[in-house]
């Protein structure tokens, strides 16, 4: 059985063979008094790794602004330290260079021994 911090160095490897610096901007929607509040922060700057996880799946969007083309095919890893939040009332996006601008559509905790020892993300690249 895999010890949790042979995972977490496990993690880091693989993070160091490709690092892109990010900061991920977060909204979370808060109950306030009869409505919500958006309480916006940030998180980073952190080294994560993005990564294609399947083959490019673009397709076009329509929302009220008009229309975009998004993919959905990408993903990003992050160490134990990140403490992404996760959650139908939680936005995160982030631009990271050369890839493009991403939003985190789910978060996936790797979790060894009751151990939280990363986290893995789906990511939407909108155009």
């Amino acid at each position: 059985m895999i010890d949790a911090a042979v995972r977490k160095a496990h993690i880091g490897w693989n993070i160091r063979q490709n690092p892109t610096e990010v900061t991920i901007g977060v909204t979370q929607k808060v109950k306030s008094g009869g409505g919500f509040e958006e309480i916006k922060s940030q998180i980073g700057p952190l080294t994560a790794r993005i990564f294609v996880e399947s083959r490019e799946r673009a397709e076009i969007v329509s929302e009220k602004a008009g229309r975009k083309e998004v993919s959905d095919s990408y993903s990003l890893l992050a160490d134990y330290t990140a403490n992404l939040p996760s959650g139908p009332d939680v936005t995160q996006e982030f631009e990271a260079y050369p890839h493009g601008k991403f939003r985190i559509t789910s978060v996936h905790p790797q979790i060894v021994q009751n151990e939280i020892c990363g986290y893995v993300c789906d990511l939407e690249r909108t155009k």
